[in-house]
């Protein structure tokens, strides 16, 4: 029985268009951040026009937001129904992840960094994304200790910031080339050193 056809023409390219715009914008905000990029320099780099980029995403906040978002769903995959030291494993996993993504690892370093200011697009984003960060793996160290897993005085809400500040500290090591253990590693050895049962790996 011969398959139906799929979409053509125009509706088949939007979503690889939509794609394509998305990593072009994903490699100028990398490379420049949002203040310095254009949508111009976004269109030039996807191959097409502006009244192209525009149709898909109108404004270059918008088009930022996308990009953010986008680059958030493979972290959330790797968490998502974990609980405890589960969980504190998928954060290993993110941090194998971030290890292979110099681009992406750039992209929320220059962002972070750049949004600190009030009144730029992503301030709320990075805020937000912090307080998130912050209660995922505090709970995740709450859960730990329901099960019998954290260390004897490790206070959760502490434990949470100081791997937050791990996590982007390391990061922005890496990026210098100044690095001398993996990010993995250290990582692996701070969380260790707060829970008693052996992580995967």
């Amino acid at each position: 029985m011969p398959r139906s056809p799929g979409p053509r023409g125009a509706y088949a390219k939007t979503p690889r268009r939509r794609e394509e715009i998305l990593d072009a914008a994903f490699q100028v905000f990398a490379r420049s951040g949002y203040l310095n990029s254009s949508m111009s320099e976004i269109a030039k780099r996807a191959g097409m026009t502006m009244p192209g980029v525009t149709h898909h995403f109108p404004t270059k906040s918008g088009l930022l937001e996308a990009v953010l978002r986008e680059r958030d769903d493979d972290a959330g995959s790797r968490l998502l129904g974990r609980r405890g030291v589960g969980l504190l494993n998928g954060l290993l996993e993110i941090a194998e992840r971030d290890e292979h993504d110099r681009g992406l690892t750039q992209l929320f370093a220059i962002l972070s960094a750049e949004a600190t200011i009030d009144d730029h697009p992503a301030h709320a984003y990075f805020h937000d994304r912090y307080l998130l960060i912050l209660r995922t793996v505090r709970q995740a160290f709450e859960e730990a200790a329901e099960d019998g897993d954290l260390r004897p005085g490790v206070l959760p809400a502490e434990a949470a910031q100081m791997y937050a500040a791990l996590s982007d500290g390391l990061q922005l090591q890496r990026l210098y080339g100044v690095d001398q253990v993996r990010q993995a590693t250290l990582t692996r050895r701070f969380l260790q050193s707060v829970v008693q049962t052996s992580l995967d790996g």
